[in-house]
């Protein structure tokens, strides 16, 4: 349902050109300042009323969150700016790179569509809060950190909480992102990503899986994340604990899959009833981990 207003609300816009610009607005203005990014979710938040700001201030300009890096060992860091659409292209050109981190790279070309990943970032997505985003279930998978900085200093946020509800985070009020970290993944680890209702904007089961030695209990890894049908990202960290036993792959999926119905609080929303999407992620999990276990992903 569209929201009933056809205005935005009164504010004043800033577009600051440097960080250091930027820290000092937010630093003056506190609460009163909005950050805007690629400005999906805020200026649908403000025309619905659901957020209210005096003062918006767009980053978009500032040169130094505009990045994409790869550095092997460490991971894969993503400025605060880039958008979605130029994270595919990133990848597209580095295969190899694109293959350490192919659920964050499905992900991607799942998130909404071409127009709005034009402007949509990935710290913006997972920022945004909503259930239904896509770019939260890899970040969770390959333990993302968010680099957060203020005028006081700076820190490293886990990905994994630092999302309360929606455009609720951990992040201070004069706190700005400017990059997102996905650390390197184990070696020989394979990942994948699939969402039911495939390239709509809200997915109704996301799930991001990763496996590496599936047939080997000793070095095993499982990780397992989903968005669209929990009220908050979700790393199914019970489950991934029953791959620890030196038990068949294949069996444990099972036992897995029966820990996170058990165990996940599932949102019940217009688009599907808790029980469905229980269901849904069940199939979803047991297929996808199947196919990365035998390199069919």
């Amino acid at each position: 349902m569209s929201a009933p207003y056809f205005t935005l609300p009164e504010f004043k816009y800033v577009k600051p050109s440097s960080l250091e610009e930027a820290l000092e607005i937010l630093e003056e203005h506190g609460e009163e300042a909005k950050i805007m990014n690629g400005g999906i979710g805020v200026v649908a938040f403000l025309k619905e009323r659901l957020m209210e700001a005096e003062y918006i201030v767009d980053i978009k300009g500032i040169p130094e969150l505009k990045k994409i890096e790869y550095i092997p060992g460490k991971g894969l860091y993503v400025g605060a700016t880039t958008t979605v659409n130029e994270l595919i292209e990133f990848l597209d050109k580095s295969p190899e790179v694109r293959e350490k981190y192919r659920a964050l790279y499905e992900a991607s070309t799942h998130l909404a569509d071409a127009i709005l990943r034009n402007r949509a970032t990935i710290v913006g997505d997972i920022l945004e809060g909503l259930p239904y985003m896509d770019a939260p279930g890899p970040a969770l998978i390959f333990e993302a950190e968010m680099h957060a900085v203020s005028k006081s200093g700076e820190r490293w946020l886990p990905v994994d909480g630092i999302v309360m509800g929606p455009m609720m985070t951990q992040l201070q009020p004069n706190e700005i992102v400017t990059e997102i970290l996905f650390k390197e993944p184990p070696e020989g680890a394979r990942s994948g990503y699939v969402k039911f209702a495939s390239r709509t904007e809200y997915g109704i089961v996301n799930v991001a899986a990763l496996v590496a030695h599936p047939n080997d209990p000793g070095k095993r890894v499982v990780k397992i994340a989903f968005t669209g049908a929990t009220p908050l990202p979700y790393r199914a960290r019970e489950a991934e604990e029953v791959f620890k036993k030196p038990e068949p792959f294949g069996k444990l999926v099972e036992e897995a899959v029966r820990v996170i119905q058990d165990s996940v609080e599932v949102l019940e929303d217009p688009y599907a009833s808790a029980d469905f999407r229980k269901y849904l992620m069940g199939i979803l999990t047991t297929q996808l981990l199947v196919k990365l276990a035998r390199g069919e992903w």
